[in-house]
């Protein structure tokens, strides 16, 4: 009974993509000059693997171009030819075309098989062609100028090892080039140094070509030897009848196959659609919900009158809490998984910029929420092309000033106080004060009589403002005000905060904090006007109950004195239309956002708590002020504060200070 393995496609298509994000790693890591082989093996080894997956279900096209593929780099590891900066440029588009080959399989639609092409030939005649021996033998014509006109379909990048291997025995092979004559021949031409007669040579090479596809030239190598010919023989070939090239794949020996499916087999960990953990998660949202619904309802009974219930509550609780915490940890996946993206994209750059970078990256294994690092990975890639492009200098400015010609580009991620902290640094140029106060003020983003007043913190915030940017010219790289704007965008989304940090000289280190998950909350519970809110405990910097004497009205702004400093305040009773109470006696909690603070009036603080988080636009519509929500022990549902928005308009409701607001 024949085994279907179309069931294990998707498995295949993750694998594909894994080993292809491992071909892009082990590329810009290898060393050029000198290559570790072990390194030239494990890239042999991920274009091989796909190639045996794509083989066993039937992706032809893409068993062709990996079969090909495999070959040079077999020929590399053989050390048959030598690797190249622009052999790893082709291999790395080669990477690319694979990756956008599986991405279409896996989406059931059409795959690009003309850029495929294009990139398969690219291997055939440029990664292909070594270089004339070097030194006095290269200067000697050799004895035999060979050229073999060879089928398309019998020919690939493994019947050139072939070829090199069959005929090593006969003499030294030099100058090898090939050509691409039509869809269905190739041009083979190399020298030979042999010992033997034209007819025993002719006779030797019968097995990779007919007689007449043979041409053997004796005392000269010809200039220009693939040079474009017009009528298409060079001149010498009779026309052959060439069959229609076959469609099989190339063949894969069984061992590709059983790999494969071993590998599934063996495997320790298993594959999960990530809606199904997603589910899991939701279930056991409500799993807590319900669970703190029960303890709520029978917490007097169970205290005073059942002392075995009460035990059998509170051991409930811890394990409901330990299962929330361990399907949780399901979902966290280490920061490796966008820092991947890092290396390809400073080494592209800088190559466009005309820079010389080097970019370490720390804290690879940090683990965060699967929804945190998909949202993640764009302002990041924005804090790195920022950093190339307006930081780094060039390799000639650096030497100027006494640095090294090479940047410095630093990556971290760790955790700190249960959130992630994620920081790219710069050794180049700083961020310019006065460069960036002039472009805020041609913007009207600035008040000229107050930004003398203006702390470095407040100046940098500028640079996020959309449409700024200090670049004297757009290009496809910046130039548009853009990309900073997306970083604080997402970041806000995610309920985290950026800050910057720089040295004019000396470099900028820009600081992402975010929470470690977006499925739970701790919060702060309280009241107003009789309603019950939740705010996010990592904003809250203290709460108050301040004098009457230290409330104030500022140009018609409520402010507070606190420790020496006059904060603006906001009543939540207002922005929700609210019962209102005596506020002069009432409880301030002072909330702090991007090095900003506002004091929120509340009436009651009911205590911490952790709390699952619920989508409120999902469920309803979005609320000015809110940013989701979630279901109290007692079954009612409360509101999770906005505090970015909250600290915005308490500061916006300042004279002057409507451009700072954010």
């Amino acid at each position: 009974m024949a085994l279907d393995i179309s069931r294990f496609a998707k498995a295949f298509f993750e694998e594909a993509r894994e080993h292809i994000a491992s071909l892009e790693t082990l590329l810009i890591a290898v060393n050029i000059r000198a290559p570790d082989p072990e390194a030239l093996n494990a890239i042999f080894r991920a274009v091989h693997s796909v190639k045996g997956g794509a083989a066993a279900f039937g992706h032809r096209d893409l068993a062709a171009f990996t079969h090909d593929f495999e070959s040079i780099l077999d020929r590399i590891r053989k050390q048959l030819l030598p690797l190249t900066k622009p052999m790893v440029d082709l291999f790395l588009k080669a990477g690319d075309a694979l990756g956008e080959h599986i991405d279409a399989l896996s989406a059931e639609r059409p795959p690009d098989l003309t850029t495929m092409a294009r990139l398969r030939e690219s291997l055939l005649t440029v990664a292909l062609a070594p270089p004339a021996t070097a030194g006095a033998d290269a200067l000697a014509a050799p004895r035999y100028q060979i050229k073999l006109r060879l089928e398309r379909s019998q020919f690939s990048a493994s019947s050139l090892d072939g070829l090199t291997e069959d005929i090593a025995g006969l003499g030294q092979v030099t100058a090898l080039e090939v050509a691409i004559i039509d869809e269905r021949t190739s041009l083979c031409s190399f020298g030979l140094d042999a010992e033997l007669e034209v007819d025993e040579l002719r006779e030797s090479l019968e097995f990779l070509a007919p007689a007449n596809a043979i041409d053997i030239t004796e005392g000269h190598t010809p200039d220009a030897i693939l040079a474009d010919d017009p009528d298409g023989d060079f001149g010498f070939f009779a026309p052959i009848d060439a069959p229609a090239p076959p469609s099989s794949a190339p063949s894969v020996e069984a061992s590709d196959v059983d790999i494969h499916l071993s590998t599934l087999a063996d495997a320790t960990s298993i594959r999960v659609n990530v809606v199904k953990v997603d589910q899991l998660i939701n279930l056991i949202g409500e799993l807590v919900i319900a669970e703190a619904m029960v303890a709520e309802a029978v917490k007097e009974v169970a205290t005073t009158q059942n002392s075995l219930l009460g035990t059998a509550l509170a051991q409930l609780a811890r394990n409901t809490r330990d299962l929330q915490e361990a399907v949780l940890a399901i979902r966290m996946m280490p920061i490796s998984f966008v820092f991947s993206r890092l290396p390809r994209l400073t080494r592209d750059l800088a190559d466009r910029l005309g820079k010389e970078v080097e970019l370490e990256m720390l804290g690879e294994d940090t683990e965060l929420d699967k929804s945190v690092i998909e949202k993640i990975a764009d302002p990041l890639t924005h804090l790195v092309r920022n950093a190339l492009d307006h930081g780094i200098e060039s390799p000639l400015e650096r030497v100027r000033q006494g640095k090294p010609r090479n940047g410095y580009l630093v990556v971290r991620a760790a955790h700190h106080s249960g959130s992630i902290v994620i920081s790219v640094t710069d050794d180049g140029a700083g961020l310019n004060r006065q460069k960036i106060l002039a472009k805020a003020e041609e913007l009207g983003l600035s008040p000229s009589d107050a930004v003398d007043t203006w702390d470095d913190s407040e100046v940098w915030r500028l640079i996020f403002t959309p449409g700024f940017s200090t670049a004297a010219t757009i290009t496809d790289i910046s130039g548009r005000g853009v990309g900073m704007d997306v970083v604080w965008q997402n970041v806000h989304a995610l309920g985290g905060k950026i800050d910057v940090q720089s040295r004019s000289g000396e470099g900028t280190t820009m600081t992402i904090r975010l929470p470690l998950t977006l499925a739970i909350l701790d919060g702060m519970s309280i009241k107003v006007g009789g309603e019950t809110y939740i705010l996010p405990l990592s904003h809250i910097a203290h709460s108050v109950q301040p004098a009457a004497s230290d409330i104030k009205t500022v140009n018609s702004a409520k402010v507070v004195l606190v420790r020496d400093e006059y904060i603006p305040v906001t009543s939540l009773a207002t922005l929700f239309n609210l019962p209102t109470t005596d506020n002069t006696t009432g409880i301030l909690v002072i909330l702090e956002i991007d090095n900003m603070r506002a004091a929120l009036e509340v009436d009651e603080l009911l205590g911490q708590l952790q709390v699952v988080l619920k989508s409120l636009e999902a469920n309803y519509r979005r609320v000015e002020g809110v940013s989701s929500a979630t279901i109290l022990s007692d079954g009612r549902v409360a509101f999770i504060l906005d505090v970015a928005y909250l600290v915005s308009i308490a500061h916006s409701a300042m004279s002057g200070k409507t451009s700072r607001a954010r």
